[in-house]
């Protein structure tokens, strides 16, 4: 048991190092620079989940700013984006490209394709809901229907649909996959539209110029926000597309 707690007091100390340098308490699982505190930091996670944490490391672990279900806090952040847009426009069918906010589009787009293929929770199902989400804006008018049997015209020529030059990060399984329209086509991402009659996933479209990604708490006045900057093409820092898997949403970010 002391060899256990001594254990427990070293990584605690990396943790609150990794904090200091880079704001936060979200080591990734397989974080390079020290995969032993990455997988320490899911290990608490577990522990805790399955109430075998002890009460004193829990407490000290939420005095440090410990994020115990990361996915769940973003997921809840895009929830009260939704309701933003909603008080604005008075629904809640975002378009599936809306460049005042691509990630919440993209958000959207992967609620109902996570619903549909059943891997959204009941409880996040019944919080859509309860706000007015529609689950199915396919075939709501004649001119979406027609948009899809055309779909299937192009599924032998499906790298001619999507433009040129342009990065997107395509949701496939739960992983983003990056494709600019130009050169050989992800296996993945190819298979995919195989399978679905030459129609592409959802996707966020980044815009064709330099992007600074924040990472870190905001709401902390004792953090710093650590930031990433992406030169507008070329692939995502690794740092920004693990946060993007795990979240499924990019990290905050400006020009």
């Amino acid at each position: 048991m002391a060899r256990q707690s001594v254990n427990w007091e070293d990584m605690f100390r990396a943790l609150e190092a990794f904090k200091k340098e880079h704001g936060h308490c979200h080591v990734p699982a397989n974080w390079k620079l020290n995969l032993q505190l990455g997988r320490w930091v899911a290990m608490q996670r577990y522990r805790h989940k399955m109430g075998e944490l002890p009460k004193s490391h829990v407490t000290r672990l939420d005095q440090a700013g410990f994020v115990w279900a990361p996915a769940d806090k973003v997921w809840s952040e895009m929830l009260q984006r939704l309701l933003k847009y909603k008080k604005k426009h008075g629904d809640c069918d975002v378009p599936s490209s809306w460049p005042a906010d691509p990630n919440l589009a993209n958000w959207v787009a992967n609620q109902r394709h996570r619903k549909k293929m059943g891997s959204l929770s009941p409880d996040r199902v019944k919080k859509l809901g309860e706000v007015g989400f529609v689950w199915s804006v396919y075939g709501k008018n004649r001119a979406e229907k027609v948009t899809q049997a055309k779909r299937k015209t192009v599924a032998a020529s499906v790298k001619a649909v999507e433009p040129e030059n342009e990065e997107r990060l395509y949701q496939v399984c739960g992983e983003y996959i990056q494709f600019n329209g130009t050169g050989p086509m992800p296996p993945k991402l190819e298979k995919y539209i195989q399978m679905h009659d030459g129609a592409f996933p959802p996707c966020i479209i980044l815009p064709a110029s330099p992007l600074v990604f924040r990472l870190g708490n905001a709401d902390s006045v004792t953090t710093v926000m650590r930031k990433i900057t992406w030169p507008g093409k070329g692939p995502l820092p690794e740092e920004v597309r693990e946060y993007l898997n795990e979240n499924g949403a990019l990290p905050p970010h400006g020009m």
